[in-house]
């Protein structure tokens, strides 16, 4: 028989404590379940969440296309430009030269691992195109510190994807010590070496590649594109590049000790069309030019001294039929010149229609005019002239137009002395000359040219060469035997001269002709 509590009692602590720790464990059992429902529950949304995308992307136009189109849209996506401007001895007649690569861009593949992240779809189909990854440029940069292996996994990984594609390749060096030069090569060429049939445009800016040399013969079927630059340490000749059918572009710019007779021996000189030397050796770049026989557009930079004895000059004619553009750069390194004329010479030019002549350091000789209009004579068809810091004189410019019987256009820059009354005169255009001199010369650039001349003399020979639509029509009914000047374009020292010519000429600028004085 129990017996009934005595009024007034209460539970103890402990059975208190019992009671919360009871509660504390059925909360925490309701905190789980509700977890583990909250789980299921984020599944099952992220599984309509990802039916939902698929349905969606089932409807919109991208989602309807076919893999083969998708892939089209792709490779517009990722290609990236692989010629790069670059002007690095900063001169002007050789502007618009490029370089193959822009070196630590990676533009391309990192557009290609972008769509690659978008969707598993995506991603599947990157995958699956070797040919999205052999877009761009595999530009490789030797450093004081081996490559890692991480490195070299994502470099063999690169070229793996790509394959049987032909690939952009690029070998630079930040690094001028020769241990680790050799230690970077050790590790790396065995990577890239094996891939050397599948480069289609190669850039190697380093002290040395004979590496290259042991390769076998005929592995560079695929190369079209062939630029060195800074060959410094260098020392035996060049032979790996023997037998490339498909090249046609070459460049070579070498530190100011001549590297150049390390491949002139070596190259198939007579497949390329455009080439860009920079080399110090006059007889050298003149030898590789003169082995051209296919050339199209040309670019040399070299000193104007003679390496060899003057007299070789005196070769027999060599015919570069195809050759359109040249620009020729001379860099004077002391004071003992023997003429630049000897470049051009042995030159016929028939198909020429640009040529640019820059001196470095300012022309210190005798413009060789009978020697230009001997070249000019074989070059018929050169529609502009390009003349910077040289020392032609008025007599020998006029004799440049003498034989320019296609010259269109004319710039001298930083020329002095050159422009005189006697050479306004002889551009004065008379009707009853039955031979004018420059008869299609439609523009004229003249900078840092002096002020010898006056400003009468300049008025008359622009307003023979001008007239407004419709007229100039002689009596007979024909046209003048000049053509119409579109383009005057001055500079002068002296500014009361250049307002004294804007406001005599005010008339003809209004009627259309672009001219100007500064």
């Amino acid at each position: 028989m129990s017996v009934p509590p005595t009024v007034g009692w209460s539970p103890g602590p402990a059975n208190v404590e019992n009671q919360v720790k009871g509660l504390i464990e059925a909360a925490e059992a309701n905190i789980a379940r509700l977890t583990a429902q909250i789980r299921e529950l984020d599944c099952l949304r992220a599984k309509e969440r990802s039916i939902l995308a698929t349905l969606r992307f089932m409807i919109i136009p991208i989602g309807k296309l076919p893999t083969e189109i998708l892939v089209e849209i792709f490779k517009h996506t990722v290609q990236t430009p692989v010629l790069a401007d670059e002007n690095p001895w900063g001169y002007s007649a050789s502007r618009g030269s490029t370089s193959l690569f822009r070196y630590g861009s990676h533009a391309a593949i990192e557009k290609v691992l972008c769509l690659s992240r978008v969707c598993s779809y995506w991603r599947e189909v990157v995958d699956a195109t070797p040919v999205l990854w052999a877009e761009g440029v595999v530009s490789v940069t030797a450093k004081e510190v081996a490559p890692s292996e991480s490195y070299l996994k994502g470099l063999k990984s690169l070229l793996a994807r790509s394959t049987p594609y032909p690939i952009s390749v690029a070998f630079a060096s930040d690094t001028t010590t020769t241990i680790h030069f050799k230690s970077w090569a050790q590790h790396v060429w065995p990577v890239m070496l094996p891939t050397a049939q599948r480069w289609r445009n190669l850039e190697i800016k380093l002290p040395s590649f004979l590496h290259l040399n042991e390769l076998p013969p005929g592995v560079f079927a695929s190369l079209e594109r062939l630029h060195i630059h800074n060959l410094s340490e260098q020392t035996g000749a060049t032979t790996a590049f023997r037998s490339c059918p498909r090249l046609r572009n070459f460049a070579l710019k070498t530190p100011r000790d001549s590297r150049i007779n390390l491949i002139l021996d070596h190259l198939p000189w007579w497949q390329l069309v455009e080439i860009d030397i920079q080399d110090s050796s006059f007889r050298g770049c003149r030898a590789a030019l003169l082995q051209c026989s296919n050339i199209v557009s040309a670019r040399i930079a070299t000193s104007y001294e003679w390496d060899f004895h003057p007299e070789a000059a005196r070769s027999s004619i060599v015919v570069l039929p195809f050759l359109k553009t040249l620009s020729m750069f001379f860099e004077r390194t002391d004071t003992n010149n023997i003429g630049f004329e000897a470049f051009f010479i042995p030159l016929s030019l028939p198909s020429l229609t640009k040529f640019i002549l820059e001196f470095r350091d300012g022309m210190y000789e005798p413009w060789p005019t009978e020697d230009f209009s001997a070249f000019q004579r074989r070059s018929p068809s050169i529609e502009e002239i390009n003349l910077i810091d040289s020392y032609i004189t008025a007599e020998s410019l006029i004799a440049l137009l003498r034989h320019g019987p296609s010259l269109q256009t004319l710039d001298i820059r930083d020329s002095w002395g050159c422009v005189d009354n006697a050479l306004f005169d002889a551009l004065y255009y008379d009707e009853a000359d039955s031979a004018p001199l420059a008869p299609k010369l439609q523009k004229i650039h003249l900078k840092g040219v002096g002020d010898g001349f006056d400003v009468d003399h300049l008025d008359r020979a622009i307003r023979s060469r001008w007239w407004k639509d419709g007229e100039r029509l002689l009596p007979d009914g024909s046209r003048p035997r000049v053509s119409r000047l579109t383009q005057f374009y001055l500079r002068v020292e002296d500014q009361d001269m250049a307002d004294d010519l804007e406001a005599r000429t005010e008339d003809i600028v209004m009627q259309g002709l672009d001219i100007s004085f500064d």
